[in-house]
């Protein structure tokens, strides 16, 4: 009964917590686009960029415009970035090739799309239904082991479907879902042979090359190249799409 009602407590808190901090970010937002639409773009981006960075949250129509402003300073690598993060928020086709675009005027690696890809920026797109959808069985299962609690039935089975749905519900929406890429910011980046600046240079970076994360080491990620080599390059000239 206390274990019931301790997490029927927790999964209201945790809602409540979520509902505030999205009210807080929404206004910042709508400030933002106040700006943009004046076209006070830098100032604009400012915000928008603050939102990203220490919210750590954004909307699609926020990083479109962000990929707008950045593009037409001439920093095609931000706008790429922006774009990487609505197309995996979105699945959005028009999103796809305009990174396409860029990517072919640019002669950049790394923009060929997979079904593994399609599927993360769907689930991006639709974990709302599926946060809620969890959340339905979760408070349905937890109703019906409360009740069975009470007229002294077995809640073995329901207890069993509690874990799985949290379980799953935890992997999906900390990372389990995911395929960590980068790309590069600027001009000089290097990729080296080992995660040490006294390593054998292999190749020299593109500013807006994309590329798969697949670990990392103090100030160094691992990174896989679109031709499967392997290399470290450091984390200050990698914008990183998680």
């Amino acid at each position: 009964m206390r274990l019931i009602l301790s997490l029927i407590s927790l999964y209201i808190l945790i809602f409540s917590q979520l509902l505030f901090a999205e009210t807080s970010v929404n206004s910042k937002i709508e400030e933002a686009d106040n700006l943009f639409s004046e076209k006070q773009y830098i100032e604009a981006f400012k915000i928008y960029n603050d939102i990203l960075e220490k919210d750590r949250t954004f909307s699609s129509r926020m990083l479109l415009r962000m990929a707008f402003i950045q593009e037409g300073q001439g920093n095609y690598s931000s706008a790429l970035y922006f774009l990487n993060l609505q197309y995996r928020l979105t699945a959005d086709r028009q999103t796809l090739n305009k990174m396409s675009k860029i990517a072919e005027e640019h002669n950049l690696l790394g923009y060929q799309y997979s079904d593994k890809e399609f599927f993360v920026s769907m689930f991006n797109n639709m974990q709302g239904v599926f946060a809620a959808g969890l959340i339905i069985l979760l408070t349905a299962c937890l109703a019906l082991m409360y009740i069975r609690k009470r007229q002294d039935h077995s809640i073995t089975t329901l207890t069993f479907f509690v874990v799985i749905f949290s379980v799953i519900g935890l992997w999906a929406f900390n990372g389990g879902i995911h395929r960590e890429l980068g790309i590069v910011k600027g001009s000089g980046a290097i990729l080296m042979d080992e995660p040490s600046a006294g390593g054998k240079k292999l190749v020299d970076l593109s500013a807006g090359e994309r590329f798969q994360i697949k670990g990392e080491s103090d100030i160094w990620y691992k990174i896989e190249l679109p031709n499967e080599s392997e290399g470290y390059i450091r984390k200050g000239r990698v914008f990183d799409i998680q």
